[in-house]
């Protein structure tokens, strides 16, 4: 049977993550291995993290009776938190719990809808509460073909990462996303009030395990941990790149870009920024980037060709310049002309093949292209 679990948290605090683990403690059944899933990036109600729980109970239709006191005496009273934000001006919704169970996992197609689009509720199984069933059903729903790993480890009190550890678990091999190699801040600890106290991610479940291991040892105490696969960094959420020839590009306040009127690289996507920025009329680049209210927002860029018109070389090597209007163009060192007065070269960008946005700034769904 497939569990899933969504919507249990607000700004104001708590952790879908953390509600999940405490379940999984008091499961009177064997599981199999927890899973962390972000979903759709846009969807209106999504939570905090826009992430969603599931796992494989091994136990037969009893379990009902035992979830459904659990869910009325520890996650139903969870319903109607909320807190504005500080740093967004997206509408905040009150948290709505989730919960499901089914027979058979649901189609695959559901999350892949569900990571791409937003989705209305799925239909079947026995399932408790509002919105939250939809994440938990998407999150059953993923068939974790491709696969990372993450860490989750929840405080006691303060939130208080060793330096030491996390560089030592930098250094691992397996481990990514650990600090921001612009600004050296470490990424594994989130910094408002939720309990979690780090998240580590790795390519592999021994990696994640050890280094999480490593960073309880040396940090701030600690209530539980717990490994889950995920499909953090696995590019889900864009079916593939699509290629442009820059048509028009407008350059907003703030530094924001638009390429052909509905591609948006923001100020703060860094080195995608300062592609757009570098693109002229007639580029052709390759994109990757989520559609949303019929705009792109760029989450990574190639410049494919970019060229400029110059005036001819001459066989001495000088720049040939222009006689005047209608008189073609001549070298100023030989004096040799030439009739022909533009040539087509090529424009190297000032980054070559994919560019992303800063570590701190992409998205948990990006896939890394480097």
């Amino acid at each position: 049977m497939w569990l899933g679990l969504d919507d249990t948290d607000s700004l104001e605090g708590g952790c879908t993550t953390l509600v999940f683990h405490e379940l999984l403690n008091s499961l009177p059944c064997e599981h199999g291995e927890p899973r962390l899933t972000r979903l759709w990036p846009f969807a209106a109600q999504r939570t905090r993290g826009n992430a969603s729980l599931s796992v494989e109970l091994f136990t037969d239709d009893s379990i009902v009776e035992w979830l459904d006191n659990y869910w009325n005496q520890n996650i139903l009273p969870l319903k109607g938190k909320i807190s504005d934000s500080s740093h967004s001006l997206r509408k905040q919704y009150p948290s709505d719990p989730g919960m499901v169970l089914f027979k058979e996992q649901p189609s695959e197609d559901y999350y892949w809808r569900a990571v791409r689009s937003e989705v209305s509720f799925y239909e079947g199984g026995k399932q408790w509460g509002g919105n939250g069933r939809i994440g938990a059903a998407a999150s059953c729903a993923w068939r974790s073909g491709n696969v990372t790993w993450e860490g989750i480890a929840w405080r006691k009190d303060t939130r208080q990462v060793s330096e030491e550890a996390l560089a030592n678990v930098e250094a691992m091999n397996g481990t990514f996303l650990c600090r921001d190699p612009r600004t050296n801040r470490g990424l594994i600890a989130p910094r408002g009030p939720c309990p979690v106290m780090f998240g580590v991610r790795a390519i592999d479940r021994d990696t994640a395990k050890k280094a999480t291991e490593i960073l309880i040892q040396k940090s701030a105490e600690t209530i539980g941990s717990r490994i889950f696969a995920t499909n953090q960094a696995t590019g889900d959420h864009i079916d593939s790149p699509q290629k442009l020839v820059v048509e028009s590009k407008e350059m907003l306040q703030g530094g924001h870009v638009i390429l052909n009127n509905n591609c948006l690289a923001f100020n703060e996507s860094g080195d995608v920024n300062r592609i757009a920025q570098w693109l002229e009329i007639g580029d052709e680049i390759e994109f990757m980037g989520l559609e949303y209210e019929g705009n792109y927002h760029l989450e990574a860029i190639k410049v494919i060709s970019s060229t400029i018109a110059q005036r001819p070389i001459c066989e001495c090597g000088t720049r040939m310049k222009s006689m005047g209007k209608g008189q073609g163009v001549r070298c100023p060192k030989c004096k040799k002309r030439s009739d022909k007065k533009w040539t087509m070269e090529e424009r190297l960008p000032p980054l070559q093949g994919w560019v992303q946005p800063p570590a701190d700034k992409r998205r948990h769904l990006a896939k890394s292209l480097t």
